[in-house]
């Protein structure tokens, strides 16, 4: 039970700890919380706003039909999409290129308000033309109606050449100089007295715009993509959004317009040999007719010529497919311009071409995108690589294949042909003749309306090119900026500045060696603590028991005689050997005032300064230092000549007297002892200022002929380690020795008991 209380006891005691070292560095803490305030403050109000803008577009997510599809269906289809695929084409450097042209990102105007610069954009009341200068900072101010003044502060040139320029101009007219060529026209009447312009090189502003641009998917299996982007102005970054919007769209109908721009072209260059071939063949046929007066054909040869026009017919078409095969087959093989092939009309037998023709231009169009940002050793990248590679090779062998296929249908067709050949050749020569030129021309006129068919076909599809693609929400005005976060970047800062000083806080308070409460000695040693004197206003000229008898001081010493008396022998004088580590730590002025109350009490009291290297006792009493102890220990003066009186009843001084050569010698000498006993038989207190026994071994000696013996130590003043002192002098023979705890701040918590009684009945002497 015990020692769960003594448990709670130290929880409590350490808790009182951290909120007395808190409040020992409150001004700190708070000086820091107000600092990383005003800096955080200061981050937030110069920190220029971003404003984000969202469009939204519906993405044709739809999968390429199988090769029963007709032959519009074909040319008009793209292939499926990918989601990742169009976000990545979206935030593409050839998107944003084309995007560009829609809106202004190279001309920067900008104007100062509240010590703060805003870009004016659309706003600005003048308008640059330049040719020459970009990326420099020009200063504008308006003069007048009719002219300006243009600025330049120390700009570098590409050989690294500092310039500057100061001139007055007039409106409207070029400005050509060695570092830039430039031409200002105002707009409207300026307001301000200055604004800054800068014109950014648009063959570097691609890169720049690129990093604002944003694409996320509404949902995992949504069509619909949010393409978003972030500017310092809300309406530069509303309207690129909505023009990256809308280029996305448009690339997608200019790349379904290109592939059948490219079947049209194919297809014309056809039916320019069909034609003449076609002309020849009705010119041949007329001909014969005439010469040979053959109008008709017998039934048989009917027969056997329309089975030969139709095969050869679809020889035909098998040729035509078989050159749009070996077109592709040789693009595939030089690896040029694969995200553009069209493979329309050619996969008509489902052998998945179109499918392995979209997966391979999707690749290269990643690919393109990440090499932007990552090299070709990249890991990225590399896969890649190798995934197009292995798509050209699976796409290789099926041309391979395919090419394979139709040149056995062409033998078969071929086989065919020859068979009804042979029939053709045994009917008579002129109606044998008749037949060959009237399937010529059939086939011919066969060959040209199917090609003429796939024309109109095509032409129809170019000219209706819609985007499966589609937006759905225009980006607006931002109504105000998403970051930075104004109030966040001011409350983090007030945290950090909380966090920093209470830590800084515990850490001095680790580093700080001093003793600073009663606390920090009972922990140390167990010699007792005789009283706490308080924080004392420095007097070189009064004793502060004398003039304020009635104070929380006076008190304290009074505590501090109670204390003494406990320890005094009977009926005999008390000697009182008062000593400290070091100068300065109150031992004079202690002293001084116990001196004081013990002769308030009506007990006769002297005081002997016997630290004779600093005397500084006979100046608190104003008192001659002519003779004293050194005159008296080396035989020069009579213990009667040294004692002083003062002006307080019961109070004898004994000075130090001269500064002697050898202080240590006198006070260990056998006389010391002597006048200690003859002093014993006059007054009832004898107090012994002695040297800091830190320094001298003087108080040692000192403190043997003693009865009590305080030690004084200065609260913020004294080490911790000058406890070490105290611990080796409780081990020697020394009688009564105690520590008296000096210089105590009023408003440190624990230590009102000791003295606070004074200031329930007591109140400062005024004057």
């Amino acid at each position: 039970m015990n020692t769960d209380n003594m448990q709670i006891d130290e929880e409590e005691i350490d808790i009182k700890e951290i909120f007395r070292t808190l409040y020992r560095y409150k001004t700190m803490i708070f000086l820091l919380v107000i600092l990383f305030a005003l800096v955080s403050s200061y981050y937030a109000y110069f920190k220029p706003n971003v404003y984000q803008a969202s469009a939204t577009v519906e993405v044709g997510l739809d999968q390429r039909g199988s090769g029963g599809q007709d032959v519009l269906a074909m040319a008009m289809d793209s292939g499926s999409m990918n989601a990742d695929t169009e976000m990545d084409i979206i935030k593409s450097r050839f998107l944003t290129e084309k995007a560009l042209k829609k809106v202004n990102f190279t001309h920067r105007y900008y104007t100062t308000k509240r010590f703060k610069e805003f870009e004016l954009y659309k706003e600005s009341p003048f308008q640059v033309g330049m040719n020459k200068g970009y990326d420099i900072s020009f200063d504008f101010y308006p003069v007048d109606e009719k002219s300006y003044r243009l600025v330049v502060v120390e700009a570098k040139d590409e050989n690294g050449t500092v310039w500057s320029y100061d001139e007055t101009l007039p409106y409207s007219e070029e400005i050509v100089t060695e570092h830039f060529h430039l031409n200002i026209v105002k707009t409207k009447e300026p307001k301000d007295a200055q604004y800054r312009f800068v014109i950014i090189d648009p063959e570097n502003i691609g890169g720049y715009v690129q990093g604002g641009v944003s694409v996320s998917q509404k949902s995992k299996y949504s069509t619909m993509l949010e393409i978003s982007y972030e500017d310092n102005v809300p309406l530069r970054a509303k309207e690129f959004a909505n023009a990256l919007a809308e280029a996305y769209i448009q690339q997608n109908i200019e790349k379904k317009t290109k592939e059948a721009t490219r079947t049209l072209t194919f297809i014309d260059k056809q039916l320019k040999f069909i034609t003449e071939n076609l002309k020849g063949s009705a010119i041949k046929l007329e001909e014969f007719k005439k010469t040979s007066n053959t109008i008709n054909l017998s039934a048989k040869a009917e027969n056997i010529i329309r089975q030969m026009s139709a095969h050869e017919t679809k020889l035909a078409e098998i040729t035509i497919q078989q050159e749009m095969l070996d077109t592709l087959y040789t693009q595939v093989q030089s690896g040029k311009d694969l995200e553009s092939i069209a493979v329309a009309n050619i996969d008509r037998e489902g052998s998945a071409l179109s499918s392995i023709v979209k997966e391979l231009q999707d690749a290269i169009i990643q690919k393109k995108i990440l090499r932007e940002d990552y090299t070709e050793m990249s890991t990225k990248v590399s896969k890649l690589t190798k995934t197009i590679e292995q798509l050209k090779k699976v796409m290789v062998d099926t041309i391979k294949n395919l090419r394979k296929s139709i040149k056995e249908r062409k033998v078969l067709l071929e086989q065919s042909i020859a068979s009804q050949q042979k029939l053709l050749n045994t009917l008579p020569a002129d109606e044998r003749m008749f037949g060959q030129l009237q399937r010529k021309f059939v086939v011919n006129e066969k060959i040209y309306s199917y090609l003429l068919e796939k024309r109109s076909e095509t032409a129809i599809v170019k000219a209706s090119t819609v985007s499966k693609n589609r937006i759905i929400d225009k980006a607006l005005l931002p109504k105000g900026p998403i970051k930075p976060k104004k109030k966040l970047i001011v409350l983090v800062g007030l945290i950090m500045g909380l966090i920093l000083g209470i830590a800084l806080a515990f850490l001095r308070d680790f580093l700080d060696d001093r003793i600073k409460e009663e606390e920090d000695v009972t922990k140390v040693t167990g010699v007792p603590i005789l009283g706490t004197i308080p924080n004392m206003k420095e007097d070189d000229n009064t004793v502060q028991v004398f003039s304020s008898p009635k104070s929380a001081l006076a008190e304290s010493f009074r505590n501090l005689r109670t204390n003494l008396q406990f320890m005094a022998r009977e009926k005999k004088a008390h000697v009182i050997a008062i000593t400290s580590t070091v100068g300065g730590e109150g031992k004079t002025t202690t002293c001084i005032n116990l001196g004081g109350i013990m002769s308030m009490a009506e007990k006769k009291t002297v005081v002997l300064n016997l630290d004779m290297r600093k005397p500084t006792l006979h100046q608190k009493f104003g008192l001659s230092n002519a003779k004293g102890m050194s005159t008296l220990l080396a035989g020069h003066t009579a213990l009667g000549e040294v004692i002083q009186h003062t002006e307080y009843d019961h109070l004898d001084i004994i000075t130090s007297g001269p500064v002697p050569p050898n202080p240590s010698e006198l006070i260990q000498s056998e006389l010391m002892e002597k006048i200690l006993e003859k002093l014993r038989e006059v007054y009832d207190v004898i107090i012994l200022d002695t040297p800091p026994v830190g320094l001298v071994t003087d108080a040692r000696t000192l403190m043997h002929f003693a009865d009590t013996s305080i030690y004084v130590l200065r609260a913020d003043y004294s080490k911790k380690g000058f406890l070490r002192s105290v611990e080796k002098l409780s081990r020697e023979e020394i009688s009564g020795l105690g520590i008296l705890l000096n210089d105590v701040k009023m408003t440190r918590n624990g230590y009102g008991y000791g003295y606070g009684y004074g200031y329930g009945y007591y109140e400062e002497d005024k004057d």
